[in-house]
Formats: structure tokens, sequence, C-alpha cells
């Protein structure tokens, strides 16, 4: 389940960012894990700008073309009872080559993925597919984005990129 939840991750990529400032006229410190509890899509891949890979520009586009037809490629709901379900087209992706260009139709296809999850400060863990635990650092940024490193997907393929998932 690692390998499929870390898939789902993709593309599925810093620190935690999550402020521990108070909100204005209350003593009320934020809550990463509550910060966390929502449904989260796929919504871009972020690429550091030393990085010079054709594969993660065009995975780039393709995440940009999905959403800019309201295709929900990749989505995460973190529910308060620590259950997370991971749905994914990733997998069935078809890039068609025609007359007009590439076509790229949003796949009706998905995966679901179920699993436990707890957040302790930057470190999101979760049960694996071999009953195991396992710990991937993320950082949420202004309580509606939540960005995966890269490295905890794939260290050789998605290394200098962030996917970066917005709170529906």
């Amino acid at each position: 389940m690692k390998r499929k939840i870390l898939s789902l991750l993709l593309i599925g990529f810093t620190v935690l960012s999550c402020s521990n400032d108070n909100d204005e006229g209350s003593d009320e410190m934020v809550n990463p894990t509550n910060d966390l509890i929502g449904t989260w899509l796929l919504t871009d891949l972020r690429i550091d700008s030393g990085v010079d890979d054709d594969d993660l520009d065009f995975a780039q586009q393709i995440i940009a073309f999905l959403n800019g037809i309201d295709c929900e490629l990749i989505t995460f709901t973190f529910n308060a009872d620590n259950t997370v379900v991971s749905d994914s087209k990733a997998d069935f992706i078809s890039i068609n080559v025609g007359a007009g260009g590439l076509d790229i139709p949003c796949p009706t296809e998905s995966t679901s993925e179920s699993s436990t999850w707890r957040l302790e400060g930057n470190q999101l863990t979760f049960i694996n597919e071999d009953m195991q635990e396992e710990t991937v650092t993320i950082s949420i940024e202004d309580g509606t984005t939540l960005i995966l490193p890269g490295e905890s997907i794939d260290p050789n393929n998605y290394a200098g990129a962030d996917a970066v998932f917005t709170k529906q």
C-alpha cells in the first residue's frame, strides 16, 4: 500500500509551514491536524527552478491540462477519525496523438485505497499494505495547500519537484 499511496501522491510531493500564530483576537493555536482534515485535490506540480527535467515538465503540463477540464486526477480525503481514502486516475491516463496534436481525456477508471493516518508536526504517518507504518514529510500552506516532496514519492523520478494539493 506504501507504493500505492505514495504513487497516488504521484507526482503524490518540504517542511511543514503551518503557522502557530494565534488568530487575531483568539488564544487558540492553529492545529495542523485539523488543517489536514478534508478533501485534497492534486492541482499542480512545482518543479525547483534549478531542475531541468523534460519528464517533470510534461507531468506538470498534464496535471494543468486535466485540471483545466475539471478532471480530478488524484484526491485524498483525510477524515477526523484518522482514516484516509485516496482516489487516483493517474494509472489510467492515456495520451492520444492525432492530427490536432495531443489529446488527454480525463480517465474514467480509478483506484481507491484506504488507510489510517497520524500527523505529528510535519510527519504524516500511515499504514502501508504490509501493515507497517510509513512516514512522509509534508507541508501545509495557509491551511489550503498540501505539499508532498517528490523525493518521498520516488527519489529517482520526482527529485526536485513537489506535488501540490488544494483543499476542496
